[in-house]
């Protein structure tokens, strides 16, 4: 019996230590978000904590952890982004101007499956597609058909398609329609120059193409969803010059509303490439559904401070349109109305040309030469609702986390 006694505490000890080793299940991180003079909705914040166990699980999603502060809980989402180090991300609510909020993140909560995003395969007719959704309501559509030579107009580039904040409709245009290559939120140009050649992946008419590659990263979680992708900028005998990591994420937000957010990376596959052409045909661009280009007179533009006097009723595309820090568009589809506001991060090049059309596509575009040593960087957002009431008070708040976002800090 002693003997018994003796392996019975043996093992309880064991297990015991392995479990300390393994690290405290119920181990929390204190952090501090806070805001400048800037009013805060619905912000993404993230933070990087070293790799334990309870991390390594929560990225598995075999945990799930919670930020708490103030009385309210937010769900967190662990992403590995490297092999010591996690990033922790969450949505705060709201920050008042100067507001800072004290937060414990713990592994004590429970995922809601109806918050959670996730990937699903969606392809049909013949084209390539998959749908992030967010529980049961579709929030994204990638569209990525192989090139074909013999089916250019469909296959000639990969874009992203964008439904209604309730999933209930698309409200970006694919193929077809007028201008059929406006599709989605898409980037191209339709010069780029080397070697004495020029090929256009804006209308890609003679068989330059976008191909997708791979999907280099997935994100899946509470938070946020959307993947990186690696894409290849073709010539027209197949051969690629330009090598492109795209990531798009899709965040979860409280007010009902959407939030996307773009980034890129061009790296050229050769010495100099020049990135060139006009506002109209370049650069990262925004096209509604085809019922906006049969119903121009609906939409208006709603313009930030210093373009806010310009006639919201028309288009403008003059040399003074440039550097924007964003522009909004509103339109109708039925009987809904909605509001999309194009945020660009000031980081992105300079002397950027904005372009507006009322039947649906905006953006906007800057040259650049493209190097080995100077890859061009690009991030936008877009904040969608489903309505038109939005001011432009609203849209600056959503600007101000991308130009001055809040300082969050590990204690």
């Amino acid at each position: 019996m002693t003997k018994l006694r003796s392996l019975k505490q043996t093992t309880l000890l064991s297990l015991v230590l392995f479990t300390l080793c393994q690290g405290n299940l119920f181990a929390d991180w204190e952090v501090v978000v806070s805001s400048d003079s800037s009013q805060r909705r619905g912000t993404p914040v993230s933070v990087d904590v070293k790799t334990d166990s309870v991390l390594a699980q929560a990225v598995e999603g075999k945990v799930q952890l919670v930020a708490k502060a103030q009385g309210s809980t937010s769900l967190v989402q662990a992403e590995k982004i490297s092999p010591i180090l996690t990033r922790l991300w969450w949505i705060v609510d709201r920050l008042a101007p100067g507001q800072a909020l004290n937060y414990k993140i713990t592994a004590d909560g429970k995922s809601d499956a109806q918050k959670v995003f996730t990937w699903k395969e969606s392809s049909k007719d013949g084209k390539t597609s998959t749908d992030l959704l967010q529980g049961k309501r579709p929030v994204l559509r990638y569209m990525h058909t192989a090139f074909d030579s013999k089916n250019i107009e469909i296959t000639k580039k990969i874009f992203h398609m964008v439904f209604s904040p309730d999933g209930s409709r698309l409200i970006t245009k694919g193929a077809g329609g007028l201008y059929p290559h406006h599709r989605g939120i898409y980037f191209g140009y339709n010069r780029c120059q080397f070697d004495g050649k020029s090929f256009d992946t804006w209308h890609a008419h003679k068989g330059e193409h976008q191909l997708h590659k791979s999907v280099l990263k997935s994100y899946s979680g509470p938070v946020f969803g959307g993947h990186q992708l690696e894409v290849d900028w073709n010539d027209r005998e197949g051969k690629a010059f330009i090598k492109e990591t795209r990531t798009l994420k899709a965040f979860s937000q409280p007010d009902g509303t959407l939030l996307i957010e773009f980034q890129s990376e061009l790296k050229p596959l050769i010495d100099k490439i020049k990135l060139t052409g006009d506002r109209q045909h370049a650069g990262v661009q925004f096209r509604a559904a085809q019922e906006v280009a049969e119903n121009q007179k609906k939409t208006r533009y709603l313009r930030p401070k210093g373009w806010d006097r310009l006639d919201p009723k028309k288009q403008y595309n003059d040399k003074k349109h440039m550097d924007l820090p964003w522009n909004a568009i509103q339109y109708d589809i039925g009987d809904q109305g909605y509001t999309v506001a194009y945020l660009s991060d000031p980081k992105n090049p300079g002397e950027a040309e904005f372009s507006e059309r009322l039947y649906g596509r905006f953006g906007e575009f800057f040259h650049y030469e493209l190097s080995k040593e100077k890859p061009l960087k690009v991030r936008y957002r877009w904040w969608i609702k489903d309505s038109r009431k939005v001011s432009r008070q609203d849209v600056d708040v959503r600007y101000s986390d991308l130009a001055q976002p809040v300082k969050v800090s590990l204690k």
